[in-house]
């Protein structure tokens, strides 16, 4: 959803256990929510968010909070691929007037599984919502035909889906997957339309059972009907 400024942050991030905001490159992420604890990308060549820190925020979570408690991860979409499993987990007992908010410079580089846990934000002009998924055109259209399709023509279109890549089904059916997700996250961040979100869960779902190695015709079907 669109904000007119960053001076929404606070009034937004206090209404959910889970904020995601994008905003401009230039803003200084350090001097927002400045009485809250903020976890920043460390290291001398490549900067990223270990798995240490979120193990951090999770011994001062652990304990009950009498008051509100903002964590704030700027740049989480530097967060590792463990640091942010071990976040997922955290998410799952958020504990009681804790607050996570997550400032990033561009959100889209944030896993879908993240993303769709959250309060999604962007201040405008400052993002990247508008730009096209960066999938080639026939991967778009059948991810686009896959998100509108009816329960009577599924299966025709799941059947294009597989035929795209003749060498590897599987892979060409998870790029098609991933391009239907970021169309309906953007879709969702733009209009805030539920109807959005409730699609991006299923995606989300087959996606996870493609992964999983699951019978790909029938995950493919059965999560989006």
């Amino acid at each position: 959803m669109q904000l007119d400024n960053i001076e929404q942050l606070s009034t937004i991030a206090n209404k959910s256990n889970f904020s995601i905001f994008e905003l401009p490159k230039e803003t200084e992420l350090e001097k927002l929510f400045e009485k809250s604890l903020h976890i920043a990308p460390e290291g001398d060549k490549t900067k990223h968010i270990s798995i240490e820190q979120i193990r951090n925020i999770s011994q001062i979570t652990s304990n009950k909070q009498n008051s509100e408690l903002y964590i704030v991860i700027e740049q989480p979409e530097l967060m590792s691929q463990n640091a942010t499993n071990a976040f997922l987990k955290s998410l799952e007992e958020p504990g009681q007037n804790i607050h996570y908010v997550f400032l990033c410079y561009d959100a889209g580089q944030l896993l879908p599984t993240v993303r769709s846990r959250a309060n999604n934000y962007y201040v405008k002009d400052s993002h990247k919502v508008n730009d096209p998924p960066k999938f080639a055109p026939e991967i778009i259209a059948l991810a686009k035909e896959y998100i509108s399709c009816k329960p009577n023509n599924i299966a025709d279109t799941v059947e294009k889906i597989i035929k795209y890549r003749k060498d590897d089904a599987r892979t060409g059916a998870t790029q098609i997957v991933n391009a239907a997700i970021e169309l309906m996250y953007k879709s969702y961040l733009l209009t805030g339309n539920e109807a959005f979100s409730v699609k991006l869960e299923q995606l989300l779902k087959t996606k996870d059972a493609i992964d999983q190695n699951g019978h790909l015709k029938l995950q493919l079907i059965a999560n989006m009907l």
